[in-house]
C-alpha cells in the first residue's frame, strides 16, 4: 500500500497558494533520442500551463512496482506531478498509454503517474506527433479519460468518490459532468452528454474527430491537434481550475470528419509497425482489409490495428 500524507497547511486542491502546476518528467526505460525528449519535455510544459489550480504538496513513500511493475520507489516531498515516462517496446498496435497512479485523499487528484512509448519505431516519428501524443497521455495521466469510472477513483487512504461522469443510453456510454457538457452545448452540442469511444476514455470519434483527447486523433498526423473547451471543462469536472483562455480553436464537425488531404504511401506488404504507420500519416486505427494492415499490429484480433 502506498504511503502518502499531505505536508502542513496544505488543504484541498486549489487551497495552498503556492507554485504553479507543474509536471515532473522522470525518464526510464531506452534512451530517449534529443528531439523526442524535447518533445516530452515540450508537452509536459503545455500541459502544465492549462492548469491554474497549484500542485497539493504531499509527502509519499511508494514502494518499487507499487502502481506498475517496473517502476522505482517513490519516496519524498512532491510539490509537483511526476510522472514516469518509460520507452520499452510495448504491443504492435499500441504507440503510447498513459495513466495516474495514487490520487490525493480529498481532491481524488493524481499524486504521480506514467506515460509509456513504444521503442519500436520511434525514431521514426517526426517531432511534431511526439508532441501532439504526449499531451495527449499527460491529459491521461491528470485523469482526463482515465478516472471517469468509479471504481478507478480511490484515494491513497482507501476513500472513494462517488461522482457520476458516464451515463449509459441504449448501446452509447454519454460523458454527462457538467463542466464538459456545457461545453459541449456551447459549441453546438446536442444531447444528454458527450459520447465517448467504446473504450470509455476518449470523446467519439464521429463526435468530435480530431479533437486532442478523440478516439480518433491518431489518424491526423503532422500536426498539433487541438485542446479544446470539452476537454478543458472534462479537467475542471475532475477537480483542476482550468486556463480558459488557453483552449485551442475548435468547431465541432458538421457531417463526416474531415480526412488529411494526401493518402500515406503504403508499403508492400503493410506498415512494420504503428509507429511506422503514424509516421507515414496513415489514418489510425487501420481496419482489416485497409491498406496498411498487417494482423501482426491487431494485437487483440478486432480487426482493428494500431488502437490508441
Amino acid at each position: 500500500m502506498a504511503l502518502a500524507s499531505a505536508l502542513p497547511g496544505a488543504g484541498p486542491a486549489g487551497a495552498v497558494a503556492a507554485e504553479p502546476f507543474g509536471i515532473e518528467v522522470r525518464f526510464l526505460g531506452a534512451p530517449l533520442g534529443a528531439a523526442p525528449r524535447s518533445a516530452v519535455n515540450e508537452a509536459a510544459r503545455r500541459v502544465s500551463a492549462l492548469i491554474a489550480s497549484p500542485f497539493e504538496p504531499v509527502r509519499v513513500d511508494v514502494p518499487a512496482g507499487e502502481c506498475d511493475r517496473g517502476l522505482p520507489a517513490l519516496r519524498g516531498r512532491l510539490t509537483r506531478l511526476v510522472v514516469f515516462v518509460r520507452v520499452k517496446r510495448l504491443d504492435d498496435d499500441l504507440y503510447a498509454t498513459g495513466m495516474p497512479c495514487d490520487l490525493h485523499d480529498g481532491s481524488f487528484l493524481p499524486i504521480y503517474g506514467v506515460v509509456d512509448l513504444n521503442s519500436a519505431g520511434l525514431s521514426d516519428l517526426p517531432r511534431t506527433d511526439v508532441l501532439d501524443t504526449m499531451i495527449h497521455e499527460f491529459l491521461h495521466v491528470l485523469g482526463v479519460g482515465t478516472l471517469w469510472e468509479r471504481d478507478a477513483r480511490v484515494s491513497v487512504s482507501g476513500e472513494q468518490d462517488d461522482r457520476v461522469f458516464l451515463k449509459r443510453q441504449g448501446k452509447t456510454t454519454l460523458y454527462v459532468a457538467p463542466r464538459a457538457v456545457a461545453a459541449f452545448r456551447a459549441l453546438g452540442g446536442r444531447g444528454a452528454g458527450i459520447p465517448l469511444d467504446p473504450d470509455l476514455g476518449h470523446w467519439a470519434g464521429g463526435a468530435v474527430c480530431s479533437e486532442v483527447l478523440s478516439g480518433s486523433s491518431g489518424a491526423y498526423t503532422g500536426r498539433l491537434n487541438p485542446v479544446s473547451p470539452l476537454t478543458l471543462g472534462a479537467l475542471e469536472d475532475l477537480g483542476y481550475r482550468v486556463q480558459a483562455g488557453r483552449a485551442a480553436p475548435f468547431r465541432l464537425p458538421v457531417g463526416a470528419c474531415p480526412v488529411q488531404a494526401d493518402p500515406p504511401a503504403v508499403p508492400a506488404g503493410g506498415f512494420a509497425s504503428c509507429a511506422a504507420a503514424r509516421a507515414a500519416g496513415a489514418a489510425l486505427p487501420l481496419r482489416r482489409g485497409q491498406p496498411g494492415y498487417r494482423p501482426e499490429l491487431d494485437g487483440d484480433g478486432d480487426g482493428l490495428a494500431c488502437e490508441r
